[in-house]
């Protein structure tokens, strides 16, 4: 136990060092010239090429001949596109036989925890890219520091403390916003002094509706941040209405392989000094970590997926240069439903025509392995002819599937993860 202590110790003093020492020249970045933004990308894109044809085992034995001599971004389509089980099947050979570093894994939300590596460093760099990325606000610039309001993650056991204070963050359970407990989360936002609010995009929506119901406003908050569940438009909607803020969106995995946040005038940017994002044909997303070089990720298929630009990436009023990779995030490539006729459409699709209820706070979709539909909606208005309007609604999208709609107080909260998920597919995905 004591040399537990002294590890976790070690490693948070090499963290706050490792910020101290570069958080002035990773912020820097963001503003330089999209010519600088791109020769600093390409350089460290070799570094890991370079770091992973050479010590890691997969990669090596690809035999992928890469011109280093007169290295592009282009030799990247030289490496063939990976997943989590690819990862799986071959795990030692995706390990560096030179470079150490820690364990980590993913949630586990969608099945087992999935296990890997990466630099002792990790941890500051991400720190150092989620403060330069909740500074994208308009009217406010987040300082290393400065206080934040975090409504996701912390999961009380019962007879703790619905909130919890961890050095700069101040985190409010996203498991028990209620009006029985507003007073205590508006005292605690009133003591923290914070400026930022961030969280599950479920979290910070109940969160405003609640406000607008009491009409209770909070002047103190100047930027909003959703992360980790997709932004339904309904969700963006009511809290930029009610805030008179812009969201600001965050996109990132447990992999740490890119980082792509939007800024106040709406575009995703790419944390360009982090990771390099493709699309692939179904718009999934394909992301290179330009800082793991324990066990290089070259070209992971994240299993999300992207909304692609109408055309030509446009030149931001916020003034960064830092490339914007697409317009939105649509979700995951596994949040899909399927028609009575096999059709697979996406849940976003969905959520778009659920938009249009203004009585509906929120909706769960589970589908069955008979591809039956059960859909959990908490309602304001639970007439019968309210509920038949989204049923009707419902048919439109799915055809002659059978249906039932259960009206619940509220959706429950995944126990693992914290999150709320949207789509729960029980099915087949054919």
């Amino acid at each position: 136990m004591t040399g537990q202590i002294y590890k976790k110790i070690k490693s948070k003093i090499k963290n706050y060092i490792f910020i101290k020492r570069n958080f002035s020249e990773y912020d820097k970045f963001q503003w330089k010239s999209a010519e600088e933004i791109e020769r600093i990308r390409t350089q460290k894109l070799k570094n890991i090429v370079k770091k992973a044809v050479d010590f890691v085992p997969f990669y090596k034995n690809l035999d992928l001949k890469i011109d280093f001599e007169n290295f592009s971004l282009d030799e990247l389509k030289k490496f063939p596109v990976i997943n989590k089980q690819v990862i799986k099947e071959n795990f030692k050979d995706f390990c560096s036989i030179k470079f150490n570093g820690k364990a980590s894994h993913t949630s586990g939300s969608t099945g087992t925890p999935f296990e890997f590596k990466v630099p002792y460093e990790s941890d500051a760099i991400e720190k150092i890219t989620s403060n330069r990325a909740w500074g994208m606000g308009k009217d406010y610039t987040y300082k290393s520091g400065d206080s934040i309001i975090v409504l996701r993650t912390y999961s009380p056991k019962e007879g703790e403390l619905l909130y919890k204070i961890s050095g700069d963050y101040w985190y409010l359970s996203p498991f028990h916003i209620n009006e029985s407990n507003l007073a205590l989360y508006l005292s605690v936002i009133e003591k923290s002094k914070a400026k930022i609010i961030r969280g599950y995009a479920s979290s910070i929506y109940i969160f405003t509706l609640l406000l607008k119901q009491k009409n209770i406003k909070i002047p103190q908050i100047k930027t909003i941040v959703t992360s980790s569940e997709t932004l339904l438009p309904a969700y963006r909607s009511a809290i930029e209405e009610y805030w008179g803020l812009p969201v600001l969106d965050w996109y990132g995995q447990n992999e740490r392989t890119v980082t792509v946040q939007q800024c106040w005038a709406g575009n995703y940017h790419n944390n360009d000094d982090y990771g390099i994002v493709e699309l692939s044909d179904k718009n999934e997303i394909i992301a290179t970590s330009l800082n793991n070089y324990v066990m290089p990720f070259i070209r992971y298929n994240t299993g999300d997926k992207a909304i692609p630009l109408d055309g030509k990436a446009p030149i931001c009023p916020c003034g960064r240069h830092l490339s914007i990779p697409f317009k939105g995030i649509e979700g995951r490539s596994d949040d899909i439903l399927i028609k009575d006729d096999g059709t697979a459409i996406p849940t976003a699709n969905f959520s778009t025509a659920m938009k249009n209820f203004s009585d509906l706070r929120q909706f769960q979709i589970i589908q069955d392995k008979d591809r039956s539909i059960t859909l959990k909606v908490v309602l304001d208005n639970d007439s019968s002819q309210y509920v038949n309007l989204i049923a009707s609604e419902v048919y439109r999208r799915l055809g002659n599937i059978k249906l039932n709609i259960e009206k619940v107080p509220q959706i429950g909260r995944d126990m693992k993860t914290g999150k709320i998920k949207v789509t729960i597919q029980k099915g087949e995905l054919v």
